[in-house]
């Protein structure tokens, strides 16, 4: 029906109308969710995002296709009003496709939304480890700095430094860079971009052992999300307010704090934070001399984070305490116990590593989502593959010569069978169940 429409619309002359106006529909409904981030109705606007991707891709196609200034603006703003979405839902390839595509549509405007565009990417890039491209999109919005008259823009890229200082290891350059732009944002950003700055500032104070400034911004940050009924950004400051607390060898605190975090990364369906969170679960396991469950939660956590070509360990001076909870667990169970009892949290994925977590089930060899039991079809196997390269329903379509429809079917049917909710999870099962194959 939608091809039969296109058809009818290119030849009637109409469609660069119908398509614009789409464009501008979807440009209006990702800022007014951009606006509304820090609010009561965040899940329901995650979860209707996540419904409207194959028409925000349309936008966006759209947009790269039009050779004009206002084109290439829009597609800018898009991709930037999405960072929040697509990191909420751990989707860090497709944020670096569509931002990376928007940026090389037109260089040659430096304005707020190539700015947006650029802190986006670079801390995708940030995230995935690939701190070459990070350094690259960074340095390319400094060297814009001379043309951009805007404090909020200006102090983003102040920001998008000390983010890449973060994940590099560089802590009191990412103290100085972050409370620069803090206090430009408390000054005259939005509640969304000041809660964002104040959680990711407290983490570096934490990092740096500085624990009671530390303590003092994510409370701030609590206390707003809270009252405002928000959760993403609360469970990342309950996460590293639960590290700090196992920082300090409160492991009982630490634990109440991380499962609160693990709670809302449940709800929000988002799976990077869940694998930080697992992770530091497994250190306190290990602690207290529960090494299979260590074990089994540090290989769901690993197996968590490459799915979505990332890490479990994001910041550097963390990777000791991996590193000590995988040699305690590896002495007190052996080798082969060990690496077993990691591969059994590797095969769980996101919901059942979180039912592990929280005692919901007491076994991790249950029978996993997604293996031989959830009965994909050949056909739908070949999809799953597709998918977890990170295609979209038309490029499955043409890789597979079926229709658009057809190929969003089988995603369906696929996400039906193994009880998932995102293509992220989809990717996720693939890869582990392709890796337990070559295993």
């Amino acid at each position: 029906l939608r091809d039969y429409g296109k058809e009818k619309a290119e030849q009637t002359g109409i469609h660069p109308i119908l398509r614009r106006r789409h464009r501008d529909w979807y440009q209006h409904l990702v800022s007014q969710v951009e606006a509304e981030w820090i609010g009561p109705r965040q899940l329901e606007w995650i979860a209707r995002l996540e419904r409207e991707q194959s028409n925000l891709r349309e936008a966006m196609e759209f947009c790269l296709s039009e050779e004009t200034d206002t084109g290439a603006e829009a597609g800018l703003r898009i991709a930037a009003a999405l960072f929040r979405f697509w990191l909420s839902r751990g989707l860090f390839r497709e944020g670096r496709h569509w931002l990376d595509r928007a940026l090389a549509h037109n260089p040659e405007h430096p304005t707020a939304s190539r700015v947006g565009a650029l802190y986006a990417a670079s801390v995708f890039a940030g995230v995935q480890g690939d701190l070459p491209a990070s350094r690259a999109l960074v340095d390319e919005a400094q060297a814009l700095i001379p043309q951009i008259t805007d404090p909020l823009a200006r102090a983003r890229i102040t920001h998008a430094d000390g983010l890449l200082s973060l994940v590099s290891g560089d802590l009191p350059r990412a103290r100085t860079r972050m409370e620069e732009a803090l206090e430009v944002f408390g000054d005259r950003g939005d509640l969304s971009s000041r809660v964002w700055a104040l959680m990711m500032l407290g983490l570096v104070y934490e990092l740096q052992g500085d624990v009671p400034r530390a303590i003092e911004c994510h409370q701030q940050v609590l206390n707003i999300t809270e009252a405002h009924g928000e959760s993403v950004y609360r469970s990342y400051s309950l996460w590293a307010l639960g590290v700090a607390a196992l920082q300090q060898a409160d492991r009982g605190q630490a634990a109440e704090l991380l499962e609160q975090c693990l709670r809302l990364s449940r709800l929000v369906d988002d799976p990077f934070t869940a694998s930080m969170t697992l992770e530091a679960l497994a250190w306190i396991a290990g602690t207290e001399d529960h090494a299979r469950r260590a074990a089994i939660l540090m290989g769901a956590a690993e197996a968590l984070g490459r799915a979505l070509g990332s890490t479990s360990v994001l910041f550097p001076t963390l990777l000791v305490r991996h590193e000590d909870c995988e040699r305690l667990t590896r002495t007190a169970l052996g080798e082969r116990a060990f690496e077993a009892a990691r591969r059994e949290g590797a095969l769980l994925g996101f919901e059942g590593a979180v039912a592990y977590a929280f005692g919901e089930r007491t076994e991790a060899t249950t029978q996993p989502a997604g293996s031989s039991a959830t009965g994909l079809t050949k056909r739908e196997r070949e999809v799953a593959e597709l998918v977890a390269q990170g295609l979209t329903n038309k490029a499955i379509a043409a890789k597979l010569v079926i229709s658009p429809r057809t190929a969003q079917g089988h995603v369906e049917h696929i996400l039906s069978k193994l009880g998932f909710t995102s293509r992220t999870q989809i990717a996720g099962w693939f890869l582990e169940h392709a890796q337990d194959k070559r295993g």
